[in-house]
């Protein structure tokens, strides 16, 4: 019949499971945190992550099909939720770019309900919602130096010159704005003003040791592995005092019993 496992041995076989457990978790622990105390001297915060695979795990990688119209020399864009006026973010939005075209010294640029007036130079003058016109805005033209916009209706309205009220009118002589693919060189720029300034090593550092860059529940398993070294060092400290005591005890054995 077997007997029961004593105490140390029971402390040493969870001492090994905890330490195979915990493993990766130590040295990623031990590595980014010997790497933070030196942020300076390695210039994390200067340096710049480019992964994609990265970049898209953070949402700092633009996702989807770029949509962009050329106006007066100037390119209107929207690339996932960003908006762009040539090179430069813009605005944020979650509706969808039907068309840029030019009236009056003004660029006008349409989403499914609202209406973006800009500056020559792309500065924005202000934000024209149009839902309770008229139904969806599917795309934009202009005609006698005024805008024109095609709605989810097939019907066709015209705004005043201040582009406050909108009249109905027929789709003659309307030019409409023609979306147009960037080229590489622009897309590059454009991905890069998405970024911003991108991941610097220092953040990606600062979430690994912490567990955030592994999602919600990411501090949590960090949370596990520093409650496994405690487990390690107490149950370490256990191993070696018992081994310690039973050497003492097997000693005064042979010594009084020889």
């Amino acid at each position: 019949m077997t007997g029961r496992k004593s105490p140390r041995f029971t402390a040493f076989l969870w001492h090994r499971r905890a330490g195979l457990a915990a493993i990766i978790l130590v040295i990623i622990l031990a590595v980014t945190g010997l790497m933070l105390n030196h942020t300076e001297d390695l210039d994390l915060d200067k340096i710049h992550i480019e992964s994609a695979l990265l970049l898209n795990w953070y949402g700092l990688e633009p996702q989807g099909e770029i949509v962009s119209y050329g106006v007066d020399g100037h390119r209107v864009s929207q690339w996932d939720r960003q908006v762009f006026f040539d090179n430069r973010p813009l605005s944020t939005s979650d509706q969808h770019l039907h068309g840029a075209v030019s009236v009056e010294h003004m660029i006008v640029a349409a989403f499914d309900s609202e209406i973006l007036l800009l500056t020559p130079d792309g500065e924005l003058i202000e934000r024209v919602p149009t839902s309770q016109s008229f139904s969806a805005i599917r795309r934009l033209g202009v005609k006698y130096q005024r805008p024109v916009i095609e709605t989810a209706g097939s019907l066709y309205y015209m705004a005043d010159e201040h582009i406050l009220d909108w009249d109905v009118v027929v789709d003659e002589g309307v030019i409409w704005s023609q979306p147009s693919e960037p080229d590489e060189q622009r897309m590059e720029i454009l991905r890069r003003a998405f970024r911003g300034n991108g991941l610097s090593m220092e953040r990606v550092l600062l979430d690994l040791h912490s567990g955030r860059i592994f999602g919600k529940y990411g501090p949590y398993l960090m949370d596990a592995a520093a409650l496994a070294l405690l487990w390690l060092s107490c149950s370490g400290l256990w191993v070696w005092w018992s081994r310690r005591r039973k050497l003492k005890q097997k000693r005064h054995y042979q010594k009084h019993h020889r």
